[in-house]
């Protein structure tokens, strides 16, 4: 069962829960305190960090010390380290649920509570504890995007203390927080700024009111709370910075706290801003992450139970009033067999500032648990090793190489290819001139599909269930960039297929009717040749008119709408994650309202999440109907696959469409292994055929009515031929 069904289960078992909601936010320390402080020019006794240590001989002044670079309240000389004290006073432990911990530095930190580590920034974790003249990982330039920045009207970098360390360390009485901050050499600036706030449930105020800039959306979230610190610095769509994730969640729980909670992962990331519309026209943006060990190393981390990788995308819906676009269109294309990314629903926070729901969402790279497709190696150039495993791209903004031909009825601009993998930067010319050339083939074979190009036709270039289930997932979606952007496509080394495969699916921002742009809000009319398909590849027009194509398209969509596809389905995946993002969808909106101006390309959208909802789910009732009438093909009892596309082959199969009883009739010696599998890659049947052997007579009464593929291996690839069953 996946998070989202567990959660809608035990919110409709448990709805009387009643958790401990704190009342208000306290400051235990401010960073303009009086502090005691020890210039670090040399070691200070061990137990310098604990309530029992004796610092009547430290210096004493006010907080915010430094050299005196317009942000320090108390100007000292330069040292390699500052070690400083705050004591305060806890009477009743018992009503504190979290603390926070603010720091505006320069260049690094250690922070402890009463001896217990409790934070840390830009010090190499093998420092426990750093020694007075240890360096930082790295200079922080006195500049907003990388040193202090509360001077300069940025952010504070924050901590939201783990309670496995504060509940066992903090005492009615006397505590003490103590920092160790340590300077760059190259820099020669300092900067000491440290707070710490308290959340009780007490109604009263029992230490000091909280800051007067003090702001943190405290609430209990049916989803899981991620968390990024990314120590002050500005994240920006130029380049991955160093931040710190933590995800709040207990599978044992329906809720989880903003500002406390069981934390489910703690990693170091590089983050930056990612996309295109959304980046340069929207407000709220989405991030691309990578996940790093305690060296700042790529390493594979497991956020959610998702299957382990580094590279993870959150989306941030915005032109998307329901959060669901994305999630459901994933969803669906998951329901064929095809992969695509799994996503999970997440309330995000950066620097302690609330950011709303995001979709937590594989990246689209090479992997055995995404695309599974073989490793590439620079140093694989010639024979088998050459022909795959390759991603690429079509795109409307950047491109690597241009198509041979223009988009449907366009002589603008020919259609753009991007590399995906191997990334441009790191392939040779070797594997440049393969894909592209058999991306070229390909499409020339498309020009004429009653001949071979370079001995093959269009369908022995192409995983053709593939390129259905893409073909019925965009326009399912009536995805506006379908077919045109954020298109991708793969292919494996021939050993293994030698075929283009379409996909994953990719951004559906502007899909299920949510849009004016392209007429993406009418449910009726195709999208592959509807307003926008002058920068659509002309091969998917000519696709939809081959009636090899066009006939498997219609019986996929009828054993589809029977099954995972069924309207009934669609609305039970909605209605489940509806019940679960309402709640946070009311902080959402108010983090993220639209002041009665659409977003960009938006076609409309209601004042509530429920009426938001329920224009999604009518339109998608038409749209359901609307295909229903008007699919391309014939139905799947009147196929019958061209006989010259069946005499062609080496390998021929009849009768086809067939009751199960098929006869195989091999041409030019066709020997060796076969296999039958079907359209998720299952292998259903497998043999051999001897040498010599013309006519091979197959039992397969056992399988069920759908579409399968035969391959059978031959020297220099393979041989594929498809199957109709019909009982």
């Amino acid at each position: 069962m996946n998070k989202t069904n567990l959660l809608f289960l035990l919110l409709t078992m448990v709805p009387n829960i009643v958790f401990g909601q704190i009342d208000h936010w306290e400051q235990l320390v401010n960073a303009h305190d009086n502090w005691t402080y020890f210039k670090g020019t040399s070691e200070p006794p061990n137990d310098w960090n604990t309530v029992s240590f004796n610092d009547s001989t430290w210096l004493s002044a006010p907080g915010s010390i430094g050299y005196g670079n317009n942000d320090d309240s108390t100007i000292i000389s330069n040292v390699p380290s500052l070690y400083m004290r705050k004591t305060f006073t806890i009477s009743q432990t018992n009503s504190i649920k979290s603390l926070i911990l603010h720091a505006d530095f320069d260049d690094g930190f250690v922070a402890y509570l009463n001896g217990v580590e409790i934070a840390r920034s830009n010090i190499a974790d093998s420092l426990k504890p750093p020694s007075y003249d240890d360096l930082p990982l790295e200079s922080r330039s006195p500049t907003l995007s990388n040193g202090a920045s509360t001077w300069q009207g940025g952010d504070h970098a924050v901590w939201i203390i783990q309670d496995s360390l504060w509940t066992n360390c903090l005492v009615s009485g006397n505590n003490v927080l103590a920092v160790h901050t340590l300077d760059s050499t190259n820099t020669w600036d300092l900067t000491t700024k440290y707070w710490l706030h308290c959340a009780t449930t007490s109604t009263n105020i029992i230490n000091s009111p909280a800051a007067s800039w003090f702001s943190y959306e405290s609430f209990q979230s049916p989803i899981p709370i991620i968390r990024i610190n990314s120590f002050g610095k500005l994240i920006t769509p130029v380049e991955k910075i160093k931040a710190q994730m933590e995800i709040v969640w207990n599978e044992d729980s329906t809720t989880h706290c903003s500002y406390s909670g069981t934390t489910q992962l703690n990693t170091n990331i590089g983050i930056k801003k990612r996309g295109n519309t959304s980046l340069h026209s929207m407000p709220k943006n989405g991030y691309l992450i990578e996940s790093k060990n305690s060296e700042w190393e790529d390493t594979d981390v497991s956020p959610l139970g998702l299957p382990e990788e580094e590279d993870w995308v959150l989306h941030g819906p915005f032109a998307d009033r329901t959060y669901l676009r994305n999630a459901l269109s994933m969803n669906l294309a998951r329901k064929t067999g095809q992969y695509a990314s799994k996503t999970e629903y997440v309330e995000l926070f950066i620097n302690g500032n609330y950011e709303g729901i995001y979709v937590l969402m594989e990246k689209i790279k090479r992997d055995k648990n995404r695309v599974d497709i073989a490793k590439l190696k620079e140093d694989e150039t010639t024979g088998d090793d050459l022909t795959g495993g390759y991603i690429w791209s079509t795109e409307l903004i950047e491109s690597d190489w241009l198509s041979s031909f223009y988009p449907t009825n366009s002589t603008t601009q020919k259609v753009k290819y991007s590399h995906i993998y191997p990334k441009i930067e790191k392939i040779p010319q070797e594997q440049i001139d393969y894909i592209r050339d058999f991306v070229d083939d390909f499409e020339h074979s498309l020009q004429d599909i009653s001949v071979p190009y370079k001995g093959k036709y269009w369908d022995e270039y192409i995983d053709i269930s593939s390129f259905v289930d893409y073909f019925l997932v965009q326009e399912l979606t009536k995805n506006v960039d379908g077919f045109r952007a954020s298109t991708y496509y793969h292919k494996d080394k021939n050993s293994k297929d030698s075929l283009i495969k379409m996909g994953p699916v990719w951004d559906f921002n502007f899909s299920l009717g949510n849009t004016s742009s392209c007429n993406g809000y009418q449910s009726t009319y195709w999208q592959y040749n509807g307003p926008c398909s002058s920068l659509i590849p002309a091969w998917w027009q000519t696709l939809a008119a081959t009636p090899a194509f066009s006939n498997a398209v219609n019986c996929r969509w009828q054993e589809l709408r029977a099954s995972v596809w069924h309207e009934d389905s669609i609305i039970d995946f909605i209605s489940t994650n509806k019940s679960i993002l309402t709640q946070p969808s009311e902080r959402d909106r108010s983090r993220w309202p639209l002041g009665g101006t659409l977003p960009i390309y938006v076609n409309a959208a209601d004042s509530s999440y429920s009426g938001d909802v329920a224009i999604l789910e009518t339109w998608i009732s038409d749209r359901l109907d609307w295909m229903d009438s008007n699919m391309i093909g014939t139905d799947c009892a009147s196929i019958s696959i061209e006989e010259k596309i069946a005499h062609r082959k080496d390998l021929r199969i009849y009768p086809n469409p067939s009751n199960g009883n098929i006869t195989m009739l091999l041409l030019n010696d066709l020997h060796g292994n076969f296999l039958i599998r079907n359209q998720i890659g299952q292998v259903v049947h497998f043999g051999t055929i001897k040498a010599q052997t013309t006519r091979l007579n197959l039992e397969l009464n056992h399988l069920e009515n759908g579409i399968y593929f035969v391959e059978i291996e031959k020297k220099g690839g393979r041989v594929y031929q498809k199957l109709l069953i019909q009982h």
